[in-house]
This record gives C-alpha cells, structure tokens and sequence, in this order.
C-alpha cells in the first residue's frame, strides 16, 4: 500500500467542532493504515476570526483522543514542508501568485469595496447571481503592474474561461461535473496580502505532499474554484473525499440549535475519549460488521473510504450514552476511580474539593463498584450518589409504603427496620456481599415475611430516595456504624408518628 499524507487543517476559532473531530479521526486512520503521516496546519489566513489560544486547545484535544499529528506547528522541525500556519507562509504565496500573474492565469483588481457593494444589490435587484463582473479583467498588464508598485489598493482574482465542464472523481461520491459558467473570478490574495482559503489550500497541498483530502460535503461546490488553481499552477490534486454531514435530531445540520456540537462539551458532560472516538468513527462509515465496539487500532484496521455513505449521518445521543456505559463497565475499579477523581477535579471542582475528597479511596471505590454498571456518563455520579455522602432526608412516612412490596403500615416498616437492625448487628465486614446477602434473606425467610416487605423499607432508610442501589448494596458500601445509625433513625422518625 503507498504510504497516504493526510491533513487536518482547521481555522483557529477556539473550540472543535465534532464534525472536526470526525474527520481528524478519518485522517488519521488513513494515513496510518498505508503507514503514512498525519499533518496539522492552521488555516490562519482570515486574522478576523483568529481567536488567541485556539492552537494550544485544538492541539491538546488531538492528544486526548490519541490523535496526535506526525507534523504539526511548532514545536515541531522543519522538515522541508514548513511552516504549518498559513500566517507563517505568505513568502511562499507571493512567489506561487507571481507564476499566475506571469501566465495571464490571475490579474489584479482594483475596484473598491463600495463599487463591489453596489454591483451585488443591482445584481440582488435583478435577480441574477452576485458574482464578479470581470470589471478589471482587461486592464493593459503594465497599467496594471504600475498601479500596483504605487501602492493601490487591489486583490488579485483568478481569470476563470467560460463556457468548460470540469470533471473531477470524488472517493465518496465519484464522478462529479462542474461548468466553468457558474465559477466566479474568485479572490487570490486578499487587498492585506494574506491569502484566500481557495489558493492557499492548493499551494499548501501541494508543497507538503498531501496526498487524500476529507472535507465536508459542504465544501463540495468549492471545488471547481480550486481544481482551475491547480490547473494554473500546473500542479496534481489530491484524492478528496466530501464526506457526509453530521445532523442533529432533526436531520438538520448539527448545530448549537440541534445539539452540541463542540468537542468540550462532551467531555465536559463525562463521555470517555475512547468511546467518543468510537462512536463518531460510524458517524457516516460501515464497517460491514455487527461489532460495534473497538479500540483505535482496531478502528484503523478496519477504516476504508469505500464504505463511507454518502447521506447524513444522525447524531444520536441515546446510542452514545449506551456505548459510553459499555466502556466504563469494561474498566476496572481503579481505572474508573482514576478516571472519575480526574474528571471531577477538571469540570466538577467543587463537588471534588467539598464532597469527593472527603472520603477515601477504597469508600468510594466499593461504590464505584455498585455504580459501574448503571452510569452512562461520568457527569450522572454526584447525582446517583448523594446518600453516600451525605444524611438521607426522610420527610415522610409514605417514602417506606409500597403496595407491590406489601408495606402497607408502619407497624410493617417498623419491623422491617428492627429485623434489619438485628442482621447488621451480627454481621462482619469480612463477610462478602454474597454471604451477608444469604444470611439476611435466610433471616427474612426464617420470620415467614415476603423479601420485598423487609428489603424495600431497609432500603429507603439507607438511601431516602426513590431510587438507589438495593439494600444489600447500600449495608455493604456504608457497614455496620453508618447503616445502623440510618436504621436506627429511620425507627425514631417513625415514633414520631405514632
């Protein structure tokens, strides 16, 4: 297989979208499935939108998932493709927009803002397409390259032929044709100097031996534009492959309407870079398997562009909370443990700071070894915990009845709580769950009672919530001093109602 060079190259606009994630993913897998390099660069040119920091998170949200790049922006050795910002390579357009202007491939343009203000509502107004009027294409060369040396403002546009079908092969969507009649004489090099996306893009390819393009589809009417760069620059493009949208819940577009759609925000909300990777990976791709859990290297072993469909790709949020709890029930205690105190010390400090660290390691990994198989996200533990840390508030004496469980009385939760009281008593710590739980259902039968009448009132005395771990789980996390105290507290809220 030829080594692939891919890239990701993503304007610095702080956060990462998912949909950058996904094809940063797909990037990666190609390049190391051929064994070839994987490339970061910044797409850096439209300064407006720079927003100071974003390399910095953009880099450090690649390495959480694994995804580091093989070259990348400094700190990284030139390696004869360099720099990797854009900002950092306006040298090397200006000699690539010489080659244009020298072959009549490119011209400048002098017309004003306003001039190109007025020209789009008359064209609004008529009801025609706004695209440039070809006002400067015919001006003498050397008019032009005087006007230009005297420091008129001007941009330079690529001289687009009328009247020529362009044919391009997409990895996704095959064979795809364009009409020269609907490409306009686009923008080369802004009137700062700094390059427009289109011609960078095609000179940044080509220079650093970028060999499969993903993009999303949305950029597909893009490519016209670039493919007559090229074509003027006399260099190859690459392999690309549109790749589908991600869509929300309404088969729209995922949007910040629809659903999140920055990267931060799902690890923020507790999902596992392992199964956030794993799951935006089939975000439009089949594997043709009904496996549906992998590791990255599995992943990439797997991944070919041939199964990538071309239609949308729903994000479902249900789906990746399921494959999220399969992960945290795969990791042992200590690494779920591990996993949690980071989480929280990161986007739950305070719950950390206050709660959490108050208790010891081996306290909270007895619950974590309850919990392990009901929680979904890391973000739910504080929510699914708050009876181990804290009193349980026992506000009514309706919390303990329950007609499927046949506690109809207080005489009937009063003697469920006594019986309760008895088995914790004669019990050790060095008994296994198992042992404590025979031994208490053995009692419960011993006394002609049904398991649910004892079970369901010890529980919510343990818990003072409607839904908890059961009663065997809650004694084994709090033992003896803690589960008799809640007991025996439980009994004096229920004298009080007599």
């Amino acid at each position: 297989m030829t080594p692939a060079k891919t890239r990701i190259a993503p304007s610095p606009t702080w956060f990462v979208h998912i949909g950058t994630l996904r094809t940063a993913l797909w990037d990666y897998m190609i390049a190391k499935k051929a064994g070839g390099i994987f490339t970061l660069r910044l797409e850096d040119t439209d300064q407006s939108r720079y927003v100071e920091g974003s390399y910095d998170n953009l880099a450090k949200v690649l390495a959480r998932f694994g995804l580091v790049p093989d070259e990348w922006p400094l700190p990284f050795p030139d390696l004869g493709n360099g720099p990797y910002a854009q900002s950092e390579r306006l040298d090397i357009y200006k000699k690539e927009i010489q080659t244009l202007l020298e072959n009549g491939s490119a011209y400048p343009c002098f017309c004003s803002a306003d001039r190109l203000e007025n020209l789009r509502k008359e064209q609004e107004a008529a009801g025609l397409p706004t695209r440039y009027d070809g006002h400067c294409r015919h001006i003498d060369p050397d008019e032009a390259r005087r006007r230009m040396d005297a420091g008129e403002p001007h941009t330079i546009r690529l001289r687009v032929e009328r009247g020529e079908t362009l044919v391009f092969h997409d990895a996704i969507r095959g064979r795809v044709e364009f009409s020269t009649n609907e490409v306009d004489d686009q923008i080369l090099i802004k009137s700062d100097g700094f390059p427009t996306y289109h011609f960078a893009v095609i000179v940044d390819d080509h220079l650093m031996g970028v060999t499969h393009v993903l993009r999303g589809e949305e950029w597909l009417p893009s490519t016209p534009k670039q493919i007559l760069v090229a074509r003027a620059l006399g260099i190859e493009l690459p392999e690309y492959a549109h790749v589908p949208l991600i869509l929300g819940p309404d088969r729209k577009k995922l949007s910040k309407r629809t659903g999140d759609t920055a990267v931060e925000q799902y690890l923020a909300a507790g999902y596992l870079e392992e199964a956030l990777i794993n799951y935006i990976a089939f975000l439009g791709w089949n594997p043709k398997t009904t496996e549906e859990i992998f590791s990255l290297e599995a992943l990439t072993e797997k991944f070919d562009l041939a199964d990538v469909q071309r239609a949308g790709a729903v994000f479902d949020r249900t789906k990746l909370d399921w494959m999220n709890g399969e992960y945290i029930k795969a990791l042992s205690v200590q690494d779920l443990y591990d996993r949690l105190s980071a989480y929280l010390q990161e986007y739950q400090r305070d719950f950390y700071e206050q709660t959490f660290s108050k208790k010891s390691p081996e306290y909270t990994r007895s619950i974590l070894k309850e919990l392990s198989t009901r929680m979904k996200r890391l973000e739910e533990y504080p929510g699914l915990t708050p009876f181990f840390y804290g009193e349980p508030e026992i506000s009514s004496v309706d919390m303990f009845l329950n007609a499927k469980m046949k506690v109809s009385s207080i005489d009937d939760v009063r003697s469920a709580l006594e019986m309760g009281i008895e088995i914790i008593n004669n019990s050790t710590q060095s008994e296994s769950l198992e042992q404590f739980k025979e031994r208490f259902l053995s009692h419960i039968a011993e006394a002609g009672r049904k398991n649910g009448q004892v079970l369901w009132p010890v529980r919510v005395a343990l818990s003072g919530a409607e839904h908890s771990p059961g009663a065997f789980e809650l004694a084994a996390i709090l033992w003896e001093t803690e589960s008799l105290t809640r007991l025996k507290r439980a009994l004096a809220f229920l004298s009080g109602m007599q």
